[in-house]
């Protein structure tokens, strides 16, 4: 990823490349440090996983667990580890910033899933409550900033911070109030979330590619110069927002559900999409339903290039009918987790 942003990046290429590299090998340095005194501190020093779950001293587990969360906080990535995140898929090209949001960034909703609640169970349900804070946090923080930018491809990095808060709420949620919708729900945003960012990222770098700019002010009259482009857009705006008719209003709903069940005052969390999709319909409103302030010739996206990006969107509709698809394999974990916390 270093090399992807560095060498075909735009023109800060450099800066976030290196940026990117500095967060994400000092998240994962803390991480092995934590992992280390896992390892030296058990009766049986291993790293096999299923060897230590369930096995790891309650004294032991607080260090390690504040060291994972900052290794795979970064990954995720929460506040205050996010930093790098926009600079990255601002400057990354558009394939990059979809591997870079559909892959690396679910390393850290894996890696907090797997090692920090299968490892350190009794020390994540005892700071739950801090966890799951961090998450609102990042949630409100992404949706706020969203509001802000002028930049379509920094909105939509911003969006995924927003969208990983409910990742960290909800995978914590289960550790705080034993419901299993919290982790099972992150999961499922986890899924929606690489579908649906996936696409408006490389809808950015179309609308880029065409118009020479993202300036979200400057991009007027979509419709009109590119319908097929524009319909996509709004149709992976709504899929962002948790519109009903994606699969992503489901799992949000189940993190938000789970997290009220933990602590009641999180309904404020309803807001949060709420938020989203105010600022995707000021997007759109400038973009796709405004006319056009001049003339420009601009090239839209063929019919197998739409059918392309429509595909991202496919499963979102499937799974809102069907959504066992992704919570039926998704349940062992979540009562796995319950098991190991006594729940």
């Amino acid at each position: 990823m270093f090399f992807l942003i560095g060498i075909w990046g735009g023109p800060r290429r450099k800066y976030a490349a290196l940026k990117f590299i500095l967060f994400t090998y000092g998240g994962s340095t803390i991480m092995l440090l934590g992992f280390l005194a896992v390892y030296l501190g058990t009766s049986v020093p291993t790293f096999d996983i299923p060897d230590l779950a369930g096995k790891i001293p309650l004294g032991l587990q607080y260090l390690p667990l504040l060291a994972t969360f900052i290794g795979f906080g970064v990954k995720l990535p929460v506040v205050p580890f996010h930093t790098w995140l926009p600079d990255a898929h601002v400057e990354a090209p558009a394939p990059v910033s979809v591997l870079l949001a559909g892959v690396l960034l679910k390393m850290g909703g894996y890696g907090f899933i797997r090692i920090s609640l299968g490892l350190f169970p009794q020390a994540s349900m005892q700071y739950a409550w801090a966890f799951m804070l961090v998450g609102v946090v990042t949630m409100f923080y992404g949706a706020i900033v969203a509001t802000l930018a002028k930049d379509l491809k920094r909105m939509i990095a911003l969006t995924s911070i927003n969208h990983m808060g409910f990742v960290l709420l909800g995978a914590f949620s289960t550790a705080s109030s034993g419901s299993p919708l919290g982790v099972q729900g992150a999961i499922f945003q986890m899924f929606n979330h690489a579908l649906a960012i996936g696409s408006l990222f490389m809808l950015s770098g179309y609308i880029h590619e065409q118009a020479g700019t993202r300036e979200i002010p400057l991009l007027k009259g979509l419709r009109i110069s590119m319908p097929r482009t524009a319909t996509l857009l709004m149709l992976s705006s709504l899929a962002a927002m948790g519109f009903p008719i994606y699969s992503s209003f489901v799992s949000e709903f189940m993190v938000i559900a789970a997290s009220i069940s933990a602590f009641s005052p999180y309904a404020v969390t309803v807001l949060v999409p709420a938020l989203t999709g105010a600022y995707f319909m000021w997007m759109l409103r400038r973009t796709v339903l405004s006319a056009p302030t001049e003339s420009v010739v601009v090239k839209d996206s063929s019919r197998l290039d739409s059918a392309a990006l429509f595909a991202y969107l496919v499963p979102l509709f499937i799974l809102l009918i069907f959504p066992s698809v992704i919570l039926d394999p998704a349940a062992p974990v979540s009562q796995y987790i319950l098991h190991l916390r006594g729940g």
